[in-house]
């Protein structure tokens, strides 16, 4: 028989190594301890994962952090544990939740949500990411503290996080979180240099416990004169009401305006009360056409009155005060267009001058009222619209000048190129001031003011030379306390333009007012130690909106205009105990 032939045997084929699934991770590898899961191609993020931070401290929450992910379809850049409080008033927290998770969770469309959840992984807080938050942190007690408007009244919470590094993190991320949101930009694409000035508070810290019985000098808002208002007028059914208020330095007298009519006020100077001494019935330009001016200032030694129109302006326009008419009307071209001046200098009020410093959307410029046609002497023009929005000088003409994209940038010179540009914390800046030897710089946005020392160590300041990579400061946020929103029941915050103190000597005072509150800072203090005096302020609740307010030259008074009256407001030095932010927590 034939022998049956031996199979050949079939190879076996050699394992192909297990490759891992690159759109699954499990949550149990991924609490925020893990190697990250690798990207998801999603609608929402157009198919781009942003920067992840780690936390330091491993840590597994509930929900997880890709839970929450997949809930958001987002990215959380910054997760902590702690107990969540709510305020009682007076500086009390009484605990609401032990072993709680906190994520900072950011979306598309420059969006980023700030979510609590208890330990059983229950949300119990989902809020939007923005300066309404008024978020400060409390270093002694590792926490942050904000507000939650809910139904039209603020509630103030706070939460104390187990581990230091997780509140800076935390805290980090909610900043950026921030400027994102107002600007609609990538956070990244910002210079490391500038990033810092976002991310960071230099004066994020408490002062020392030993300091704490240490009285500052600060400013109380005491007595006003209210002078007799000056007659209504009314348009169609319109009731005008005071919008503009200028005080006078080198002489006595105030301005305020109120539709096309500019009420003059005494008292201040030298005086201890204010009083309504007549009336500027119609104001007109050259043309003979009444207007409503936006902004004016007091020029040659208030013999004159720089003022321009309500609307997108070409043109500023001069009045003789004496006799109360408009005499000239400065233009910079026939389409140049003007979006806010100042003095050539920062008393030029006082001293006399002939230039006067201004911008527009590109341009930074000076006038000066001794050319004939074109006023416009010197400029410097961008090719790229910066949105400049508002300008100021210090005593040596160096210029400051604000953007509605929040950036502040220092020039030396009208002509020349920005020494420095600083990239703000988000916001449109409404006003600038600086002290009069330039070393320091004001911003007013809506809700807070940003102050920054912009004098480097080797002496000089921003505006004479470029501060070098590491010499650009962080601004001091000067803003409310949750606690006081809470306590006077303040439901919107839109400061007015805030301004330093003036007179002959340093600049010692800050103020600002929102809605019907008038509040003054301590410059004095917060160059001495900004930790304790930053909150160290002084506000006060008055009748009815305030419009404006600026400090009489060399005096502790400050000329306010409401809605309806003029007033003069007494600030008194007064001694006084710093006020920490620690809190009482009620365990």
């Amino acid at each position: 028989p034939t022998p049956t032939p031996t199979p050949t045997p079939t190879p076996t084929p050699t394992p192909t190594p297990t490759q891992p699934n690159p759109t699954v991770a499990s949550a149990t590898d991924h609490p925020l301890t893990a190697t990250r899961p690798p990207p998801r191609e999603t609608e929402k993020t157009g198919g781009k994962r942003l920067p992840y931070v780690v936390d330091s401290m491993s840590e597994s929450y509930t929900p997880s952090v890709l839970a929450i992910e997949e809930d958001f379809d987002a990215e959380v850049t910054a997760s902590g544990k702690g107990s969540l409080y709510l305020s009682m008033g007076e500086g009390k927290f009484e605990r609401k939740a032990t072993n709680a998770s906190v994520h900072v969770v950011r979306c598309a469309n420059f969006k980023t949500w700030f979510n609590i959840y208890t330990s059983d992984g229950k949300r119990v807080i989902k809020q939007d990411v923005s300066h309404t938050m008024n978020l400060i942190t409390n270093p002694t007690d590792n926490a942050i503290i904000w507000t939650f408007f809910h139904g039209g009244r603020a509630r103030v919470w706070s939460f104390r996080f187990a581990k230091n590094d997780q509140m800076s993190l935390i805290t980090r991320k909610l900043r950026v979180g921030m400027w994102e949101k107002e600007r609609k930009e990538e956070f990244k694409e910002l210079k490391d240099e500038d990033q810092r000035g976002v991310e960071e508070d230099d004066m994020d810290v408490d002062y020392e416990t030993e300091d704490e019985e240490d009285e500052e000098e600060i400013y109380g808002l005491k007595e006003k004169f209210i002078a007799d208002r000056f007659p209504e007028r009314k348009t169609g059914s319109t009731v005008e009401k005071n919008s503009v208020v200028e005080a006078g330095m080198k002489l006595d007298r105030n301005y305020v305006v109120r539709g096309s009519e500019m009420g003059v006020f005494k008292g201040g100077y030298g005086s201890n009360d204010v009083s309504y001494v007549g009336k500027i019935k119609e104001i007109r330009d050259t043309n003979g056409d009444l207007f409503s001016p936006e902004k004016v200032f007091l020029h040659d030694k208030d013999t004159k009155m720089i003022m321009l129109p309500s609307e997108n302006c070409k043109r500023a326009l001069v009045m003789d005060i004496e006799s109360g008419k408009v005499t000239e009307e400065w233009k910079g071209g026939e389409d140049f267009q003007i979006k806010d001046l100042f003095p050539g200098t920062k008393y030029q009020q006082l001293t006399g001058g002939n230039l006067i410093a201004g911008c527009n959307d590109k341009t930074v410029f000076r006038f000066d009222q001794r050319l004939p046609g074109s006023k416009l002497a010197d400029k410097k023009i961008y090719k790229t619209n910066y949105k400049f929005s508002n300008v100021t000088t210090n005593e040596a003409g160096n210029l400051a000048v604000g953007s509605e994209m929040g950036e502040l940038r220092l020039y030396s010179e009208a002509s020349k190129m920005a020494k420095v540009m600083f990239p703000g914390l988000g916001d449109p800046i409404k006003g600038v001031d600086t002290t009069a030897d330039g070393k320091w710089v004001l911003a007013t946005c809506k809700r807070y003011l940003l102050l920054y020392n912009v004098q480097s160590e080797k002496g000089h300041t921003g505006f004479q030379k470029r501060l070098l990579k590491g010499e650009k400061p962080a601004p001091l946020k000067l803003q409310i306390t949750p606690s006081d929103i809470e306590r006077l029941g303040i439901k919107e915050i839109n400061f007015n333009l805030a301004r330093f103190s003036v007179g002959s000597r340093e600049e010692q005072m800050i103020s600002t007012s929102t809605g019907q509150y008038l509040i003054v800072w301590s410059f004095s203090a917060i160059k001495k130690n900004a930790a304790k005096a930053r909150y160290q302020y002084r506000i006060k609740r008055l009748s009815e909106s305030v419009v404006g307010g600026q400090f009489t030259y060399d005096a502790p008074k400050m000329i306010v205009a409401t809605e309806n009256d003029v007033m003069l407001q007494k600030v008194k030095a007064e001694k006084a105990k710093p006020k920490r932010r620690r809190g009482r927590y009620q365990d």
